[in-house]
């Protein structure tokens, strides 16, 4: 099939085919319109600069992002990237001096990232490294990570150690640990020996967690952790359970249960932290107790004593327990 039957009818074909037919006669006289409008104002600029477009290809060649990916990105051919880089030496021609603007700007809107390049390119794993610690650090255990990417064991072992990943692997990572670092794992079947051995292991190790890296930062191998300012085991429980509490409502017992402590432990750290900050200590709101109600899950026990049995009240109770599994309470959400 010739060139001119394969371009669409266009201001193109009109130019480069010598083609007639209304719709093309009518995208010409547009461009001209269009172009003496602009002349008038004086905005015209059918050109421009090309050493911005070609420094820029440059610094993303660096980060090992191809020209056809870049192609592919801008929707050209990778021969016009070639013209600006090198020129089209079987035409005896140089690099191009100048560029349309929309394909300049269509090039220099281009950011170096993993989606943008080769999915088995090589590149630094210290990122990759930094997500699996921080998840360790959380809590989640490396046989749920390696199941969730569906890695062995002794593949996971290997991968904490390689300096260099894939960009595919390293994607993969990156995705589990944007569902997974805001997760209890306990909240979602990791037993709670599991847990605590995972997360004494990172202490051990002197991983950062992940409230210490920024997503720039991450896989910055020059960037170091921002572990704030030191502060006592008192000062910090203090503040979790009091981001706990107003970030998601829990109370102190549900606080208390996300972090692994007992309520008087939050109870005692909220108290201490207030007066060492010459504030006076919150009281947790006064609850008027009432008598518990067939249908509620605190009812179930009550039968269990009595010797009776309800489904409704066995329902209720088992509901609690998962809520209590996804969201660390057993109360209904208000």
């Amino acid at each position: 099939m010739a060139a001119s039957q394969e371009r669409e009818h266009g201001y193109t074909r009109y130019k480069l085919d010598k083609c007639r037919c209304y719709t093309c006669a009518w995208a010409n006289s547009q461009y001209v319109e269009a172009r003496a409008r602009a002349i008038a104002y004086g905005t015209w600029q059918p050109f421009v600069d090309a050493e911005p477009v070609r420094q820029h290809l440059h610094n993303l060649q660096s980060c090992g992002t191809g020209l056809r990916r870049i192609a592919e990105a801008v929707g050209v051919d990778r021969k016009r990237l070639r013209a600006v880089l090198t020129g089209r030496p079987e035409r005896g021609t140089g690099p191009q001096e100048r560029v349309r603007p929309d394909f300049a700007a269509a090039v220099l809107s281009l950011e170096p990232s993993l989606k943008l390049m080769g999915s088995h390119t090589p590149i630094n794993a210290v990122g990759t490294h930094r997500r699996l610690q921080a998840l360790m650090v959380a809590g989640w255990p490396m046989e749920r990570i390696a199941a969730a990417l569906g890695q062995r064991n002794s593949n996971m072992a290997a991968l904490m150690l390689r300096p260099q990943v894939i960009v595919r692997t390293a994607l993969t990572v990156q995705g589990l640990y944007d569902q997974w670092w805001r997760s209890d794992p306990r909240a979602h079947g990791v037993d709670s020996q599991a847990y605590a051995a995972t997360r004494k292991k990172a202490a051990r190790l002197g991983w950062s967690p992940v409230g210490a890296w920024d997503d720039d930062t991450i896989d910055d191998p020059a960037a170091v952790p921002d572990l704030g300012q030191a502060v006592t085991r008192t000062e910090a429980i203090a503040e979790d359970a009091t981001w706990l509490m107003e970030s998601f409502g829990y109370d102190r017992q549900a606080a208390a249960d996300r972090l692994g402590i007992s309520k008087n432990g939050v109870a005692q750290a909220l108290s201490r932290t207030a007066r060492a900050n010459g504030e006076a200590p919150a009281e947790e709101p006064v609850r008027v107790w009432e008598p518990p109600k067939c249908g509620e899950a605190r009812m179930y026990r009550q039968h269990l004593r009595r010797g009776e049995s309800c489904e409704v009240c066995r329902g209720a109770n088992a509901a609690a327990d998962r809520r209590y599994r996804l969201t660390g309470s057993r109360a209904e959400a208000s």
